[in-house]
């Protein structure tokens, strides 16, 4: 008996084409893999969608989890992401490692020289 995959929704944010591309063939591989229909991806080119906005998109695909890859631009929010999903009932699948970002350099290393 083959019942109704889980939804999914993609969330992917690049500074080029060529990122955005691989971004969108990860997301739709892992959906591939882990079984899940990829109702839409998102591509949030000009970073203009908010957390809520992406959840209450998921709400209305009928999403159970939302994939974003780490090096789109929501991965830093990752944490605020998932806790705002799972308000909901759906999770955050993080696809990958983040990568470190000037902003917490600096903030850091402006705390590390107070004396």
């Amino acid at each position: 008996m083959t019942g109704q995959r889980p939804v999914a929704l993609g969330y992917i944010a690049a500074r080029t084409e060529s990122e955005s591309g691989q971004q969108r063939r990860d997301v739709a591989s892992y959906a591939d893999a882990e079984g899940l229909a990829l109702a839409d991806i998102l591509d949030d080119a000009r970073d203009g969608l908010t957390i809520s906005q992406v959840t209450e998109i998921a709400r209305n695909h009928g999403a159970s989890v939302v994939v974003v890859p780490a090096e789109a631009r929501l991965a830093e929010a990752y944490t605020r992401l998932a806790y705002e999903l799972e308000q909901h009932g759906m999770c955050c699948t993080l696809l990958g490692t983040p990568r470190p970002t000037a902003r917490h350099g600096r903030v850091l290393a402006g705390l590390g020289s107070r004396s």
